[in-house]
């Protein structure tokens, strides 16, 4: 079963996470130290373009662009290093233009407005976001004619 948790529809973006449920599968990672994004790769640019983002690399992507506060990153943290067995995380993603690996979230979908925060719930959830394969974001515009 899947359940949809922060649906937004507004003027611009109609975005929204799913935290799935189903077969849990953290990926085989061997070294001691995570790179994020270089180690997973995936989106990140969470912006009108309707797309489906399942991969872990794109959740985790996601996820670190979501943990706003000090709390929320140390939480983002202690799951990585617990179900990955690493000692520590290097994060690459960096919310200016210029920056080699630019990040963002489109505003209207994003932890500064409140919205796409439930994998935060606690640890439980945030783990089901990471690593259930039925998880994902789904980001979308709701500018059609």
């Amino acid at each position: 079963m899947k359940i949809r948790l922060g649906f937004v529809s507004n003027s611009s973006s109609s975005s929204f996470i799913v935290i799935g449920a189903g077969l849990f599968d953290v990926p085989f990672f061997s070294k001691k130290e995570l790179a994020v994004p270089g180690d997973f790769g995936g989106t990140k640019e969470f912006g009108w373009t309707p797309k489906k983002h399942a991969d872990f690399g794109s959740r985790l992507n996601f996820a670190y662009l979501q943990a706003i506060d000090d709390i929320n990153l140390k939480m983002l943290e202690t799951v990585l290093k617990e179900e990955m067995y690493i000692d520590s995380i290097q994060w690459n993603i960096f919310p200016y233009y210029d920056s080699l690996d630019y990040g963002y979230i489109d505003h209207q979908s994003s932890a500064y407005e409140g919205k796409n925060l439930q994998m935060f719930e606690s640890k439980e959830v945030l783990k089901k976001f990471l690593f259930c394969l039925d998880s994902f974001v789904y980001t979308d515009n709701d500018n059609s004619d």
